[in-house]
């Protein structure tokens, strides 16, 4: 995920660290920059796909690098930064939330890192201030680390702690717009205030949140050791309150045209990249020299060969193939992640100079109903196997809803529309009530085949509030009937499943008088 490295270039950075060694004199900035440079290098290893971008605060917040891969953009800028004034912490996450909305929109997980002089600069009644300030939780999924640039011991430090903790804990709570569970930020305090304390802080950080995630690609006999980036996240269903892991294992478990396939939902996407792989068939040997003659060097021929098998473009790799068949084909393979969880892989290409090509994986909501539109995905098969249907793959066992199609709201005003047809029918019971619920069958197929399980929520919502709104002469079957269709929505056993249909509540609304 994309990272903001946030900076505080405010006075108090500038101000020498007492040191025994009187030959050199650091500074807090100077400290801040080598926990930078850090982090660089651990992404150079381990990230270096990784987007990471530089925004300096005093009183003010600006860009100083915009989101980019060049790393080394960032270590030129850092010695050219000017200073500020005074700490403002909620005008520099203004700041950066707007440039995140700017570049990445509302979907997007972002990690912000935090490096301060480790002093929020006021007492305790102006701390509760900047906390009321504060522009959190954000409008967009991630987290906020803090890396105080202070020793452990000092007092600022402990009074400033409650506000970096607050910081950390409201990122946490931001708004998840995906069934990606995001894990929570931390504060990373240095042991001592000197350049190796700094460093082993970052370092820290870095082996907590930038860890590369490996793992192996199966097709039938055929398997590779793959990275996949960004690292994948847990994710949940929150209806179900469960929460899945990603396998170690990734099995390819069939293939589909682009067409048969369509757009299902995907809640996080990576690029799966393979392992360096060296040819099985070269002489393994420990300690070898290359300078030491040998037998098999001898010849030019032997030569030739040994220099082609080390060049990782020329040594067989699944990956290429796999990628160059779907591409050819025009298919994507079907992918399963876990239990009850699935993915697609396609072949993906980037649109720059470097035109660089690779796998992308796709990874769909947990549910074998992530493509309603293909059946349950844990039983599709060959189309063979289903020779006596006229209906080619994949054969779809279930009623398909509204005409045959499914339902995309390309403009806002349309999604409006079907919601209060759906009200104008609540408003009308009990007259409507067989009205009320086709059309909320119509919707809610449309929504769970969309992964837009939100909408459900918003119209159970809603219904909920036409309830505590009838008038006092409506009859009790209006209210009743308004409550199950609310609670029926919101039914985890049946939230995500397509095939399932909300019927009216069967109740006899006959009152009978009783006899004293």
């Amino acid at each position: 995920m994309p990272t903001v490295i946030l900076l505080d270039v405010s006075l108090s950075m500038s101000r020498p660290l007492p040191n025994s060694d009187s030959t050199e004199t650091h500074t807090r900035f100077t400290l801040a920059t080598a926990a930078i440079n850090t982090f660089l290098d651990y992404l150079c290893v381990h990230a270096k796909l990784e987007y990471v971008a530089l925004v300096t605060f005093s009183s003010l917040c600006e860009v100083s690098v915009p989101f980019t891969r060049e790393f080394d953009n960032i270590r030129v800028k850092l010695p050219t930064l000017e200073e500020g004034d005074k700490t403002c912490i909620e005008t520099a996450l203004h700041g950066v939330n707007q440039l995140v909305l700017n570049e990445w929109g509302y979907q997007t997980a972002v990690q912000i890192i935090l490096i301060t002089d480790g002093s929020c600069g006021v007492g305790s009644i102006g701390r509760n201030r900047i906390i009321k300030a504060l522009p959190l939780p954000p409008t967009y999924p991630g987290k906020i680390h803090v890396l105080p640039i202070a020793s452990p011991h000092d007092t600022s430090l402990q009074h400033a702690m409650p506000l970096y903790q607050k910081i950390v804990d409201l990122a946490s709570n931001s708004v998840n717009n995906t069934n990606v569970t995001i894990s929570r930020g931390s504060i990373y305090c240095p042991d001592q205030l000197n350049i190796p304390g700094v460093i082993a802080a970052m370092t820290r950080l870095c082996e907590q949140h930038y860890q590369e995630f490996w793992c192996t690609l199966k097709c039938g006999q055929l398997e590779t050791r793959v990275q996949l980036f960004p690292a994948p996240q847990p994710a949940s269903q929150d209806c179900l309150g469960a929460t899945y892991t990603l396998s170690n294992q990734l099995h390819v478990i069939g293939f589909l045209t682009q067409q048969d396939l369509g757009t299902p939902i995907a809640i996080s996407k990576h690029l799966v990249i393979p392992q360096a792989q060296v040819a099985s068939n070269a002489p393994h040997r420990e300690n070898y020299d290359p300078k030491t003659p040998t037998k098999e060097s001898s010849s030019s021929e032997g030569t030739s060969t040994d220099d082609d098998m080390s060049d990782p473009s020329k040594v067989p790799n699944f990956c290429v193939l796999l990628h160059g068949a779907l591409k050819v084909e025009g298919m994507s393979a079907i992918v399963q992640l876990g239990v009850d969880w699935w993915g697609t892989l396609s072949a993906w290409c980037e649109v720059s100079r470097a035109r660089r090509s690779c796998l992308l994986l796709s990874v769909m909501r947990p549910s074998a109903s992530a493509a309603p539109w293909l059946g349950p995905l844990d039983q599709l098969g060959p189309s063979e196997d289903n020779s006596t249907s006229t209906e080619t793959f994949p054969v779809r066992s279930w009623r398909s809803y509204s005409g045959g199609s499914g339902y995309a709201w390309a403009r806002p005003h349309t999604l409006l529309a079907d919601v209060q047809k759906v009200l104008r029918h609540a408003r009308k019971l009990p007259d409507k009530t067989q009205h009320l619920y086709k059309e909320l069958n119509r919707l809610r197929r449309a929504a769970i085949s969309l992964g837009f399980s939100e909408l459900l929520t918003c119209v159970s919502t809603a219904l909920e509030r036409e309830c505590t709104t009838l008038p006092p002469s409506a009859p009790p079957e209006c209210a009743l009937q308004l409550a199950h269709a609310a609670a029926a929505l919101r039914d985890p056993r049946t939230a995500l499943d397509v095939k399932h249909s909300l019927q009216p509540l069967d109740a006899n609304f006959t009152v009978t008088s009783m006899s004293h």
